[in-house]
């Protein structure tokens, strides 16, 4: 070790967020304004490298600040698709908390369709860790306990269950959303590698098998950018259903809760709109 180097333990080096990060109590309130929130930064952050990084004469990058471009932005994919799959989480646990507000909502039916995609099994270790939160997390025990939400076409499924008739991703997104799911697992499981194998799996990347996965400068930008209307489009798209079948007296509160947790906004609204 260097000296003069703090010998300190893996955990000893987590530090105080900035108010850039989104947590918790963020994807409670409204996970699709949470998650846009957080692709927002990430691009903000390529931009930030992408200015600073030294250039040479020509204006290309230097050697050293090309690889490092290149290992931040795959980085940051794999972080990107793990804040997708806890917005798409809470937007269901959500709905389940405010499903008890619902007309006509048959819970055994519920039930029913969801385990038609998956056993449902609550693990009583994972249970207690909910323990101390509140009502609120039991939408979210619920969620948890259901697996595949790296499946964009199981993920509909899970939504179908409410019986909203209207799926929470199209076919497009789906697709999309296939390719940057492949890509993720690849760059977290097989050492950045799309294998030939996994190439296959998703028909957009059978031309790229056998290959490392490294993306252009802009490739963060543009995910950020293409996420906005997709995620917009499908949380109200199973809000306005939802939000149609809420008992009339239900309470203020519960009412907010609600509208908010169907609201998507971006500090880069433009996108919403594309």
């Amino acid at each position: 070790m260097a000296k003069g180097k703090p010998k300190k333990e893996f955990q000893e080096y987590i530090s105080e967020p900035t108010n850039a990060h989104v947590g918790h109590e963020d994807y409670l309130s409204s996970p699709g304004t949470a998650f846009l929130k957080y692709t927002v930064e990430a691009k903000s952050a390529v931009d930030l490298c992408a200015r600073k990084f030294p250039t040479k004469g020509n204006g290309d990058y230097q050697k050293d600040a090309h690889d490092s471009l290149q290992h931040i932005v795959s980085a940051l994919l794999p972080a990107i698709m793990g804040h997708f799959e806890t917005y798409q989480r809470y937007l269901f646990a959500g709905m389940f908390d405010a499903s008890a507000y619902l007309e006509k909502f048959d819970i055994d039916a519920f039930f029913k369709k969801i385990s038609k995609t998956t056993e449902i099994v609550i693990d009583p270790v994972r249970l207690s860790a909910h323990r101390g939160l509140g009502a609120e997390s039991v939408g979210l025990v619920m969620a948890d306990c259901l697996t595949g939400w790296h499946n964009p076409d199981r993920v509909n499924q899970y939504f179908d269950a409410y019986g909203l008739k209207r799926q929470l991703f199209s076919s497009d997104d789906c697709a999309r959303l296939k390719v940057l799911w492949q890509l993720r697992h690849s760059i977290v499981h097989t050492g950045g590698t799309l294998t030939l194998p996994d190439s296959q799996k998703v028909s957009e990347l059978t031309p790229h098998g056998d290959k490392k996965v490294v993306f252009e400068n802009n490739f963060i930008y543009e995910v950020s950018r293409k996420l906005h209307p997709l995620v917009k489009h499908s949380t109200e798209g199973v809000g306005t259903p939802f939000k149609a079948r809420l008992i009339l007296g239900a309470p203020a509160e519960i009412m907010k809760k609600v509208t908010d947790l169907f609201s998507v906004t971006s500090s880069v609204s433009a996108w919403l709109r594309t």
